[in-house]
């Protein structure tokens, strides 16, 4: 009988995540293995590589957190507004902490063609179906006005993923109270749209 592993794959990911955010995709493998008190040997043994390891801890879950909650809603017996600021609290909090994963992936040589090839479907393209589906769930039941659910996913989204991206790039905090207002102002100025008040 082997002897027990006494570092988990995830305490390994979680360190080898850190340290790429920390220093890049130059980060050694031994800061990685001395950080979790693995030898480098033992740290390839799990991993194979160092790409395979950069691509475990960095790359996008198979599916994002957040798309049960849409492919589970809307609620036909509750009001959407706030049904629709606790899922985009749950998307921009993803995109806060994969932005910068994907900003080092990118910077790496690593092909983004190559990763998402490694997915039956790529992440993005299961968070817009899931988010459009919502919406014209919404529409269907009459919580919503009719429009475009496509327009209306692509403009949420990127609200999220550009505010992200824009943060990790200014090096800007971001704190989950600055996030949860910054959501439910995307949402409001969403709902209520642009045209003027009738008088």
């Amino acid at each position: 009988m082997g002897r027990p592993r006494t570092v988990s794959d995830d305490a390994i990911l979680q360190a080898a995540r850190a340290v790429f955010l920390e220093m890049g995709p130059s980060a050694s493998t031994t800061c990685i293995a001395e950080r979790v008190g693995l030898s480098q040997a033992s740290l390839f043994k799990r991993f194979g590589t160092k790409h395979d390891l950069m691509f475990a801890a960095l790359a996008p879950p198979d599916e994002p957190p957040f798309i049960p909650l849409l492919k589970a809603g809307p609620a036909i017996d509750a009001p959407l507004q706030p049904q629709l600021v606790a899922a985009s609290r749950a998307i921009a909090r993803f995109f806060r902490d994969v932005v910068p994963c994907l900003t080092v992936l990118r910077s790496s040589d690593f092909d983004i063609k190559e990763m998402f090839a490694r997915f039956d479907v790529p992440p993005p393209i299961l968070a817009q179906r899931a988010m459009a589906g919502w919406f014209e769930r919404a529409m269907q039941a009459g919580l919503a006005r009719q429009g475009d659910p496509e327009a209306l996913t692509f403009s949420l989204l990127g609200a999220f993923y550009m505010r992200a991206f824009l943060t990790h790039l200014a090096q800007l905090p971001f704190d989950d109270d600055a996030l949860d207002a910054y959501v439910d102002s995307v949402v409001d100025s969403l709902w209520h749209g642009l045209a003027p008040e009738a008088p």
